[in-house]
């Protein structure tokens, strides 16, 4: 792939883990869409074939229903709900200065790494929706960030920020299994967990010619 096409890639899973309405069906209908995706998939690793339970054409109300409501389910107000919140995954803070009783607690949200995640949005000029506030490094945001970075970021940045901010998705896949999610985001993190290991892969692969040469 190229950055620009892994830009896009970013971009639309980003769009995956948004709250659904009528644009994630559209796409979802569009010809050749998904087929492209499970070829994708299969050769980044992935086993079978990507099915995320696409919708007929007739019945689109009635499958961003479904998916509505599976959202609810997974990612909704309630104690047992999936987090898509990175700092949920990881201590509260690395700091061994701090004496908060709660400082190397999960679980909880606008930790050191949403804290990171607000800086480099100042550095980037970028504004934080208004419903991200309190979730600066909400999955959404940390995709979109990825699909910039793509475009303007030398190599390195990328790999580090892949490597601080999404080291949390495996994390998040076996969660998403124990749900026994719909097949729509059952896949939609499978294929981001393939494109981060494939991303990781490569990185490494070019780190290791880098000490051969030298």
């Amino acid at each position: 792939m190229t950055n620009r096409e892994k830009e896009q890639f970013c971009a639309f899973a980003a769009s995956l883990f948004e709250p659904p309405d009528g644009t994630i069906v559209d796409d979802l209908q569009k010809d050749g869409l998904l087929s492209v995706i499970g070829a994708t998939v299969r050769n980044w690793g992935g086993g079978g074939r990507f099915h995320a339970g696409s919708p007929q054409a007739k019945d689109k109300a009635g499958y961003l229903s479904v998916l509505q409501n599976e959202y609810a389910r997974l990612f909704g107000e309630r104690e047992e709900k999936i987090s898509l919140v990175e700092s949920t995954y990881k201590p509260w803070t690395d700091d061994k200065e701090c004496k908060m009783v709660f400082a190397a607690s999960k679980g909880l949200i606008m930790g050191d790494h949403a804290l990171h995640m607000q800086e480099l949005y100042r550095q980037a000029s970028l504004e934080i929706p208004e419903e991200y506030r309190s979730r600066p490094d909400h999955l959404v945001l940390e995709l979109e960030f990825l699909a910039l970075m793509y475009r303007f970021a030398p190599d390195e940045a990328i790999e580090r920020f892949i490597g601080d901010h999404l080291d949390w998705i495996p994390e998040l896949k076996a969660a998403m299994e124990n749900a026994k999610a719909h097949p729509f985001y059952a896949n939609a993190v499978e294929l981001l967990h393939l494109f981060l290991q494939k991303e990781t892969k490569i990185e490494k692969a070019k780190e290791h010619e880098q000490k051969k040469i030298h």
